[in-house]
């Protein structure tokens, strides 16, 4: 419990004492670097029990990185249906991958990935990102149990992938969840016990009323019926407190049993389909402690769940479909209702050449609050992946979203084109 703390106090820190978006990145970046550094210089060094490729030995500390340029046009950076603006955007990375065998079973790994989006034609949007894959994992084994402390972030600008918004060039978030979890193997029986605290920080000031802190205690049970089928139980309560009184904090309860089932050598699925509760509470027209100014008193009582199909046609060409229902924080509503569905094939047509496009659709439903949307997006993604040497790639990428609402000025598509070079030291 002490380290889910300590993520919080320290990103919490971030928040109140250096509010500015870049300097909060670049620190993140710094702590998680320099925490590897003290481990490498001050910890007993143990048998190395991983192959793991690096750049740099620090005691028993490994490190690697690799490193890229992305360039992008995007035909309508602000998302909107009249007032286009388009902009070319130059956004350098870095990722740095660490790994502390800190006994012959436990391991602390650290992936963090930072970047800059430059934008040529307008500047002021310019702004620094954490990649969402950037976490702190330390797996510890005692006898029967394995616990796993785990702490991601990340920081992301593109209003895009946020399906509610429009008329936005930036959508600048943080978010942080600091999590505990306890797997216990029983035979072919395991049962886990997690805990995680997250907070979601919205650095735009029209949007500063989403910020939120939630906890959530989520227990499972899974049982190993076959070495190709695995089912089980899960439940998750929780607990979202918004910092203003704009949006009305909720409790949470959902349940889903769960399937996963090799069927053959190129076939798989997975399957989890269950019932969510959300009882939000009424603030009223002056909010309170407990409620928000909204206008929205709507609860969820409803069906979730998801699935996803797996097919390997052959050595070549594999293919995947996900879809599945879900409930999403609002941004002018409680709640926003998400269907989705994504198809995604996949061509390695030589060791050097792959092609990945994929089709995708939502439908997106607001809660009945003042200011409510129902509205449909739909894309398409192509990726055409070229590897130079042993160490470098080359990427070219189309992406095109179009969103159809009942809100006639939330309308809008845009199209971005772009190329990706990126190196592995």
């Amino acid at each position: 419990m002490s380290f889910v703390y300590a993520g919080q106090y320290t990103l919490s820190g971030i928040k109140k004492f250096c509010y500015s978006s870049g300097q909060a990145t670049y620190r993140c970046l710094f702590a998680y670097i320099y925490l590897l550094i003290f481990l490498g210089v001050n910890s007993p060094v143990f048998a190395q029990t991983n192959n793991q490729p690096y750049n740099l030995l620090i005691g028993p500390v490994t490190l690697r990185a690799d490193a890229g340029m992305t360039v992008n046009y995007n035909d309508n950076i602000n998302s909107a249906q009249t007032g286009r603006r388009n902009d070319w955007i130059v956004e350098p990375d870095v990722n740095f991958h660490g790994l502390w065998q800190a006994t012959d079973l436990n391991t602390l790994t650290i992936d963090m990935g930072v970047g800059y989006q430059r934008y040529l034609i307008h500047p002021q949007y310019s702004a620094p990102v954490i990649s969402p894959n950037s976490q702190a994992l330390y797996k510890i084994f005692v006898g029967d149990f394995r616990i796993t402390l785990q702490d991601s972030l990340s920081y992301q600008t593109n209003p895009t992938a946020v399906g509610q918004l429009s008329n936005i060039v930036q959508f600048r978030r943080f978010l942080n969840t600091a999590a505990v979890g306890v797997d216990w193997d029983i035979g072919d029986l395991t049962a886990t016990l997690a805990y995680n605290h997250t907070n979601f920080w919205v650095f735009e000031p029209a949007y500063s009323y989403l910020d939120y802190q939630s906890d959530a205690v989520s227990p499972q049970v899974a049982l190993q019926l076959s070495k190709a089928m695995q089912v089980g139980f899960t439940v998750s309560l929780g607990s979202t407190r918004y910092d203003q009184t704009v949006q009305n904090n909720y409790t949470q309860l959902m349940a889903e049993p769960f399937i996963m089932y090799q069927i053959s050598e190129y076939l798989s699925i997975r399957a989890q389909a269950g019932w969510e509760l959300n009882n939000y509470a009424n603030g009223g027209t002056n909010g309170g402690t407990n409620g928000g100014t909204n206008g929205d008193t709507s609860n969820t009582d409803s069906f979730v769940g998801n699935f996803g199909i797996t097919h390997r046609v052959n050595d070549a060409l594999t293919e995947s479909l996900t879809g599945g229902r879900e409930f999403l924080p609002g941004i002018t509503s409680n709640y926003t209702d998400r269907i989705f569905v994504n198809y995604t094939p996949a061509w390695h047509a030589t060791s050097r050449f792959d092609i990945a496009p994929q089709l995708w659709w939502e439908r997106l439903q607001d809660s009945s609050a003042t200011v409510s949307e129902l509205s449909t997006r739909f894309g398409v993604n192509m990726t055409i992946g070229l590897k130079l040497t042993e160490h470098s790639t080359v990427n070219l990428s189309y992406n095109y979203v179009r969103k159809i609402s009942n809100l006639n000025s939330m309308c809008y598509y845009q199209d971005v084109a772009g190329m990706q070079f990126s190196y592995q030291f």
